[in-house]
């Protein structure tokens, strides 16, 4: 049997702040593409990026909604949503209790009106991870196993009791044991990996520190730059060439930046240390280039 808790007001509000991120996006890349080049377009390029990660976020938060239900069996209960399956044996469901036995605390993590996922703490039954699209607390049951506990919406939870009760009385056909499954490259995977996410951010803030110092000291350059290697009385290399190639140092790097992060999701849902060689390989590469526009810069 499947059900699919009432995911209507939900997904209204998810759409909502979905659409007021891009449309903040776009402002601002609009007002950046229409200024001269400095701090502030600097910075509204880096607003523009924020809100188009939020929007993604908030995308895949509203795709985990629209894809969440459980699903009976007389071998277990599975909680999807999104990427994720909650595998929970049957015969480990001990008890089920309604939210008004209980109460129902905040949630942390994803908790708008309508739509609740994360984990919470109950006085007497400890962590509770919520699966749940509750508005009330009659609209949440939860779901006590050896394991862990969980929160769930159904419309009919005397029904969905009496669903379980028989299923455990008819007994398993197969063995199934208490698990998480997640789809290869799925968020969850980047989500609960603070080593992927620090790479992942060195990756980017050196990718926005070559931006910013085009944006500083861009404006106060000559037209025409020379450029010396090494910055020295007489270099190796001396050539003279409009200050606007400087550009093309963060257009490569943001290029292959974004080559790399795409390259370290998926290799991360396959071998983890793969993911972090890709990541430490874009993050070592725009330190390179940060030096290199340094380099540069000082020896015109």
């Amino acid at each position: 049997m499947f059900y699919q808790p009432s995911r209507a007001l939900g997904l209204l509000v998810g759409t909502l702040l979905l659409a007021w991120s891009l449309a903040i996006a776009v402002l601002l890349l609009n007002w950046a593409l229409a200024s001269e080049l400095g701090l502030a377009a600097w910075a509204a390029y880096v607003g523009a990026t924020v809100a188009t990660g939020f929007a993604v976020l908030i995308g895949y938060w509203v795709y985990g909604l629209a894809t969440l239900t459980y699903a009976l069996d007389r071998n277990g209960l599975v909680i999807t949503w999104a990427a994720t399956r909650q595998i929970i044996p049957l015969d480990a469901i001990e008890r089920l209790v309604p939210g008004t036995a209980v109460g129902v605390p905040g949630v942390r993590g994803v908790s708008w009106l309508g739509y609740h996922i994360g984990r919470a703490e109950i006085d007497h039954v400890g962590e509770v991870l919520f699966y749940s699209t509750h508005q009330r607390p009659e609209d949440v049951l939860y779901v006590m196993t050896t394991e862990r506990n969980y929160a769930i919406s159904v419309d009919d939870p005397a029904g969905f009791a009496r669903e379980i009760q028989l299923r455990q009385e008819l007994g398993p056909t197969a063995e199934v044991s208490h698990h998480v499954e997640r789809d290869a490259a799925s968020l969850e995977a980047l989500w609960t990996d603070p080593l992927a996410q620090a790479l992942v951010a060195l990756s980017i803030l050196s990718a926005l520190a070559i931006w910013a110092t085009i944006a500083v000291r861009y404006p106060d350059l000559p037209p025409q730059l020379e450029l010396r290697f090494p910055p020295i009385d007489r270099p190796l290399i001396f050539e003279t060439l409009p200050k606007s190639q400087l550009l093309d140092i963060p257009r490569v790097a943001t290029t292959l930046l974004a080559l790399n992060l795409a390259a370290g999701w998926l290799l991360h849902a396959w071998e983890r240390i793969a993911g972090y060689v890709m990541w430490s390989a874009a993050a070592a590469l725009n330190l390179g280039f940060l030096a290199a526009l340094w380099v540069a810069i000082e020896g015109a």
